[in-house]
């Protein structure tokens, strides 16, 4: 049995996806297709794979070879955001295995979020001079706000994560 899911997740809020995608697994959906707000899952056993999520900053054929030959599994794929997969094992399913991953997938995911925002930025207000665009205008200058938020976000997490780092040494 398959189900489909149309669910909308923020780029900088991929840990609730990553949640989400572990809660639908516990009550036995184990995703098999992801892409641009839909989600494929098939019937399976409670709690039998664990999900994650990586943002590429270009694909490398070594790199998912790697990742296979470890268990885990791309399952889908959305612009340069992979979904992985691995058999659960009891033990929590980590990407990075020190706070230098972590933040370098942060600084990625806070680059994408900058280029949404300078790429509406900029148009959003040269269309505001233009009478006939000015409605796209508002639009452009809403996604600039959004890209600009979930810089924000990321930016503090990071933030509170290397102030962590510092208390440790």
């Amino acid at each position: 049995m398959k189900k489909i899911i149309h669910r909308t997740f923020f780029i900088w809020n991929f840990e609730k996806e990553i949640a989400w995608l572990n809660e639908m697994s516990r009550q036995g959906w184990q995703l098999c297709r992801a892409g641009f707000f839909v989600y494929e899952f098939e019937q399976g056993e409670p709690d039998e794979y664990q999900y994650q999520l990586q943002l590429l900053r270009k694909a490398d054929p070594d790199y998912l070879a790697f990742l296979e030959e470890t268990g885990i599994q791309v399952v889908g794929r959305c612009l340069n955001w992979i979904y992985l997969k691995k058999k659960s094992d009891g033990q929590p399913f980590e990407i990075f295995s020190d706070l230098e991953g972590v933040l370098r997938h942060l600084d990625g995911v806070m680059a994408l979020c900058g280029v949404i925002m300078a790429a509406n930025l900029l148009p959003g207000l040269a269309n505001l001079a233009n009478s006939n665009l000015h409605q796209l205008s508002w639009l452009n200058l809403a996604l600039a706000a959004v890209g600009a938020f979930g810089f924000c976000k990321l930016y503090l997490r990071r933030r509170a994560l290397t102030a962590g780092q510092d208390l440790h040494r």
